[in-house]
Order: structure tokens, then sequence, then C-alpha cells
């Protein structure tokens, strides 16, 4: 574990640093093989997604939970302004905005921009617009963000991870957060995959790890977390083609095997399971961690850890 500068180097709101070293380090940690977070990758994952969405056009059944909870909650005002930090295709954005005021989506994908405003404007949705931007750079208070909202929201994005990411998704908040991430993840058809075509066993592509140091970070802030659970079981007719391929290898090979030549058996693989119409049947099941925390409601914490002298 990295040793790291919590008082310079985190955020000046960051008490007792001596308490959180630990957990501050499993939420900046990289796991082992972990996928490239950039532009350029979320551009081609943006247009994957956008197949999908065509084939299955009706209904997100996480987007619709996540309003029901919020709506449960009491979250969903009339009059409240919501943020959403790593848009992607503006799913939920285009959900919150038919429950709220105003809402702003930010992603650092142009293509995932661009298929979101396409949504937007099918709906009819004047009260919402996304932008592309870098989360990681972005300048809030220049952009009148700081404290500009509600609600913060964030689900399934590098986008906060880490300290500085987190701390600044809070300051833009004058109430609410709400964070999701995946606790687990079963992909049956990249599973098979690697088992039929390169006669291994699949590794686990989510731990939870997020989630627990996440929720470790925020208590020991001070804030009281509150966190609920959710699985999802979806089957989706994707087609077995080169953007396929390469999300495959993306999430289930490590990037030294990522090759032109296992791109070749993957995609030979993936067409002898085609059905008559050319597609194969992508079944998944996925575990999402919620957490929701008022930036409001913030209280001192004491040092838990154990004292020698009074065991």
């Amino acid at each position: 574990m990295k040793n790291l500068n919590i008082k310079t180097n985190i955020h000046p709101n960051v008490s007792k640093p001596e308490d959180l070293t630990y957990f501050i380090a499993l939420q900046e940690s990289k796991r082992a093989g972990a996928p490239e977070h950039s532009p350029q990758k979320w551009n081609q994952r943006a247009e994957v997604w956008e197949k999908k969405r065509q084939r299955q056009p009706t209904g997100n059944e996480r987007v619709d939970s996540t309003i029901n909870y919020l709506e449960h909650r009491g979250l969903l005002q009339e009059n409240y302004s919501i943020v959403d930090i790593g848009c992607g295709p503006g799913q939920f954005a285009a959900a919150f905005a038919k429950k709220v005021r105003r809402v702003v989506g930010l992603d650092f994908s142009e293509k995932m921009v661009a298929h979101g405003m396409e949504l937007l404007q099918r709906e009819g949705l004047t009260n919402a617009t996304l932008h592309t931007c870098d989360f990681q750079t972005l300048d809030i208070e220049k952009e009148g963000y700081k404290e500009a909202f509600d609600i913060v929201f964030s689900s399934l994005t590098p986008a906060i991870q880490g300290m500085n990411g987190l701390m600044k998704s809070m300051d833009m908040s004058r109430k609410w957060c709400c964070n999701i991430t995946h606790l687990s993840r079963k992909n049956h058809l990249s599973e098979q995959v690697i088992q039929e075509v390169f006669s291994r066993k699949p590794t686990r592509q989510w731990t939870g790890r997020r989630f627990y140091s996440l929720f470790n970070v925020l208590f020991l802030l001070g804030y009281n977390p509150e966190t609920s659970y959710e699985t999802h079981h979806q089957e989706v007719w994707i087609s077995p083609d080169d953007e396929y391929v390469e999300f495959v290898m993306e999430h289930a090979l490590p990037p030294g095997d990522a090759t032109p030549e296992n791109a070749v058996k993957i995609l030979s693989w993936l067409q002898t399971q085609a059905n008559e119409d050319g597609l194969v049947l992508e079944v998944s099941d996925t575990g999402y961690g919620r957490i929701l925390w008022d930036v409001r409601n913030k209280t001192e914490r004491p040092d838990y850890r154990i004292d020698p002298s009074e065991e």
C-alpha cells in the first residue's frame, strides 16, 4: 500500500487522516488488469451500448429502480437540480429530467454525450443538458457548479474514484450525494468465451472494493452513508462484430492477451454461436451497491484504532 500524504494531497476538509489511510489507499488503488479509462475507450463503448439500446429500446431496469428508490426517499422534488457525473448516454439524466427542474450531465466521452443528447431530443426534454468534460480537471467554481445541485449523482463511473474526485463531487452538492457501483458481475457469454476458446477459468471482474472503501471513507469523515443493494438479470442479443470482440478482450482477458490473433479466435467462436439472424444471446447477472449521504449532516468520529494498553 502506497504511503499517502493525506493532509496535503487529498483535501483540506479531510480530518483524522491516520484513521483514513487504509480506506483512502483502497479507494485510490487500481485493480490488476483493470480496463483503461480514456475518452477513446469510452467512445468505442458508446457505440456498443447504442447498438444494444436499439435492440432493447424499452426501459432500463437499473434506471427505473434508482428513480423508485430516490422517489421513495422523497428526493426527487420538482424544484430540485441534479448533476449526473459520468452520465454516459444520458439514460439517468433523461429519467431525472422528467421529475425535477434542472439536470446537468457530465462525461468525457463525446460520443456518449452525443447519444445522450439525441435521447433527450427524442423525448422532448428541454430541462436537461449534457456536457463533454474531464471531471478530474473540471473547475467547478469557474463553471458555477459549487454547491449548485440538490443531488450529485454518479453511477458506475471512474470519474469520482479517488479522494480528489470524491471531494469535488461533494463540493458540488448543497444537500445529497448518491453513488452506485458494481458489487459483482457475471457475463455468461464472456465466461464461455474464456472457457471454450482459451481453456481458462474466468476471473472475477468486480469484488465490491469501491463500495467497501467508499462507505468507510464517508463514515470516517463523519457522514452517515445509507446503503442499499440490488441485482439485475439481463438478456440482450448482440452482434458478433469487432466492437463486441473488443469489449470481451477488455473485460475478460489480461491486457497482454488482447492481441489481433486472439481477436480472430473470439470472433470466429462468436460467429459459430449466432442464430439465423446473425445474433448471439448475451446473458449477465450483476450486483450493485448504492450509497446515499447528506453532505449537510456531518459529525466528529473518534479514533477507532485499538490502544494496546486498553486490551
